[in-house]
């Protein structure tokens, strides 16, 4: 059954269904979902996107350093990898390590695609799949690594529509073989106006809302206890943007929504503000990409008179590919 026939099966059971299930049937489906279909390419040059791993190994060398910034006297470490993808960015990690002596005792990858899962063997045959954060076993004597890229906009979201003082559900339903968005009363209005009772919402702002990702901060929260580093790296906003941040990319263009089913990466702008907020007691820094590359690339490689190098520093650093440096941010924390 493909995607759009799953889509479809739902709104003739329930009259509707969620953005957030919208996202997660056309993501993640079993067999067809883009993360999981077989005939597709998804990341890199020929694939639908491509990431900062993907186009260098200096992005993979960042984050070391970053890691080393606060944890220099390391000699044993375990890399965890949230959504690795093709596994690029823990190879150039590891790789890194090794060159300063340090011993990885143990790689472990959130991963739920078998389509990646498949790739990342070849790769990195020594390295554990977990489909599930809280079966990882951290050892306190090892310090904990654990980053991703582009691993928290992935997360289906719902969506909910400011109306009358009330937060009412965005939906999807079908009429006549046309899709269309639906404002749907629920039960949760209340909950959300008290969670976000900071702010101030006018008529027909838009509260974007992932209990995935609660769920997930909840199986973090219960892990992370001392002797760890968390870095994280994605596309998205410093405040509460108020409004869909909801992206289609295909092919590397961007797609409006029901334009297409097939081969479309669906993803989220990250609301850091949240991130933040969940994890304050660590006291997390929030940077640009550009800052993170500026802070933690080695200085001999930024005075190296390689026209390549130079060009792939400023095209990670936002000079290039939609200011990539200045719409990405990295959120870290660690304990020590």
């Amino acid at each position: 059954m493909s995607v759009q026939q799953k889509i479809d099966l739902a709104i003739k059971s329930f009259g509707s269904i969620s953005i957030q299930d919208f996202v997660e049937l056309s993501n993640f489906s079993q067999n067809y979902g883009f993360y999981n279909s077989e005939e597709i390419q998804k990341i890199g040059r020929k694939g639908h996107f491509i990431t900062s791993p993907e186009i260098s190994s200096l992005f993979g060398v960042s984050l070391a350093n970053q890691f080393l910034s606060i944890f220099p006297n390391t000699k044993k470490v375990h890399l965890i990898e949230l959504g690795p993808g093709n596994g690029y960015l823990t190879d150039d990690i590891s790789n890194y390590f090794l060159s300063q002596n340090i011993d990885i005792r143990k790689i472990s990858l959130l991963e739920k695609s078998e389509y990646f899962i498949k790739k990342i063997k070849k790769k990195l045959p020594e390295a554990e799949f977990f489909d599930e954060f809280n079966k990882i076993d951290l050892d306190p004597e090892i310090t904990t690594f654990i980053y991703s890229n582009e691993f928290f906009d992935a997360f289906g979201s719902k969506q909910y529509i400011y109306q009358n003082n009330e937060f009412n559900e965005i939906k999807i339903t079908k009429t006549n073989n046309d899709y269309n968005l639906v404002y749907e009363e629920n039960l949760i209005s209340g909950h959300l106006k008290e969670k976000y009772s900071n702010y101030e919402f006018e008529d027909m702002d838009i509260l974007e809302h992932s209990i995935l990702i609660d769920n997930f901060i909840i199986e973090l929260k219960d892990k992370l206890i001392n002797n760890f580093f968390f870095s994280t790296t994605d596309y998205g906003f410093l405040n509460l943007p108020k409004k869909s941040t909801l992206r289609l990319i295909s092919n590397h263009q961007k797609v409006n929504l029901f334009e297409k089913f097939d081969n479309v990466d669906y993803s989220f702008g990250v609301n850091f503000e949240f991130l933040k907020d969940e994890f304050i007691k660590f006291q997390p820094k929030i940077i640009s990409q550009k800052q993170l590359f500026k802070n933690f690339l080695n200085k001999d490689i930024y005075s190296v008179n390689n026209d390549k190098i130079s060009k792939t520093i400023e095209l990670l650093s936002g000079f290039d590919f939609e200011n990539m440096g200045d719409q990405f941010f990295n959120f870290s924390f660690y304990s020590k």
